[in-house]
C-alpha cells in the first residue's frame, strides 16, 4: 500500500524544469543555460537573455555548420587559451569562472571548444569576405541566406 501511495504522490508533484529550450538549430538545442552562460562569460554580446540574443546564438550555430563544411585551419592553442583567459577575466577570476561554468552546465573543455569554434568562424570569414567597406553587408547577407537555408525554430518569444 505504501509504495502505491508514494507513487501517486510523486506522480502528482509538478514537474521541475531542469532547463528551457529556446531554439533548435539544425537539430541542436540552444538552452536557457547556454544563453545565460555565454552572456555571463561575454562569449556573446548582449545585456540580457532575449530574442535578439537567442537569434545571435542561432546565427552562430548556422555559421559553425557552414564553417565546418570548409574546414578552415585549426587555431593555435595559445589563441584558444587567450580566449579562455579573456572569459576568465570577464567572469571576475578563476573562482567566478568555475561558478559560472558549473551553474551553466559547462566544463572547461566546452569553454575551450566554444572559443575554438569562434576562432574557426573568424578564420572562415577572413577567407571568404574581403576586408573592405562592403564586408559587413556581405556577411549580413550571408547570414540571412543561412537562416533561409537552415532549420531554425525559435521556441520562445518571452523571457
Amino acid at each position: 500500500m505504501l509504495p502505491v501511495l508514494l507513487t501517486c504522490i510523486v506522480a502528482l508533484q509538478p514537474g521541475i524544469m531542469l532547463d528551457r529550450t529556446l531554439a533548435i538549430v539544425s537539430g541542436r538545442a540552444i538552452t536557457l543555460s547556454d544563453a545565460r552562460t555565454a552572456l555571463a562569460l561575454g562569449l556573446v554580446e548582449g545585456d540580457a537573455v532575449n530574442r535578439e540574443l537567442v537569434q545571435r546564438l542561432a546565427d552562430r550555430e548556422l555559421m559553425l555548420r557552414e564553417t565546418d563544411r570548409y574546414d578552415p585551419p585549426e587555431p593555435a592553442d595559445d589563441r584558444i587559451e587567450a580566449g579562455v583567459a579573456a572569459a576568465r577575466q570577464r567572469a571576475g577570476g578563476e573562482d567566478a569562472l568555475a561558478r559560472i561554468l558549473d551553474d551553466g552546465g559547462f566544463t572547461m573543455d566546452r569553454l575551450r571548444a566554444w572559443v575554438r569554434n569562434d576562432l574557426r568562424v573568424e578564420a572562415y570569414l577572413r577567407q571568404r569576405f574581403v576586408a573592405d567597406a562592403r564586408r559587413d553587408d556581405l556577411i549580413a547577407d550571408w547570414i540571412s541566406d543561412l537562416r533561409r537555408r537552415g532549420a531554425v525554430v525559435m521556441l520562445v518569444d518571452d523571457f
